[in-house]
Formats: C-alpha cells, structure tokens, sequence
C-alpha cells in the first residue's frame, strides 16, 4: 500500500484544473504541487463496478502499481489524479498495473 504520506487528499484537488492524458481505461490529470514528492489519488465509481470490494481491489491494485514511482521518475512535485474507467474492471492485476505504468510514463 501506497504510504499516507504520497496520498492525494482528493476533496481539495477535485475542482483544479490541470493537465490531462486520456488512455483507454484512466484519465489521468495532474497539477503541480509545492511538495518535494509525487501524490497519488484515484476515483473509481460505482459505475465501474457496485460492489465496494471489488472497487478497492482496483484502487489497491493501481495503488501497488504507482507505489515506487515517486522513487524512481525524475518527475517531481505533482500531484497525480487518476479516474478508472468502466472498463477497467474486466482488466487482470497484470495489464491493470502495466496500463497505468505505461500511462503514468507518457507524462
């Protein structure tokens, strides 16, 4: 799990405007922040799936999968916002986790 401290608290951020990358199961925007490190948010809707388990296994998953980013990138002071799409839902852990990798390093 993703340290409390590269979570995004998201009720602040929702209404900002930033830039944008759309792939086909995230849309992924984000801002600058004044912070030394990367944050990391994600919304996922009941749209994608209605059972609440199955929601945070996808926000686990993505979570997993952004944990070592702010380490690794040269990318430094953003915050990262990323919306699931409904059609992330019929995804595996593994292409769930290399989509939003391979997402996260077109920024």
């Amino acid at each position: 799990m993703l340290a409390k401290k590269y979570r995004l608290p998201i009720q602040r951020v929702i209404q900002k405007n930033g830039k944008i990358i759309r792939v086909p199961y995230f849309l992924i925007k984000f801002f600058p922040n004044d912070l030394k490190f990367n944050r990391f948010g994600i919304i996922i809707s009941k749209k994608v799936d209605s059972r609440s388990s199955a929601r945070n296994k996808i926000k686990r998953i993505i979570f997993q999968a952004v944990e070592f980013f702010p380490k690794d990138q040269n990318i430094n002071h953003k915050d990262f916002l990323i919306i699931v799409s409904s059609k992330a839902a019929s995804l595996k852990k593994e292409e769930l986790m290399q989509g939003i990798k391979e997402a996260l390093n077109k920024i």
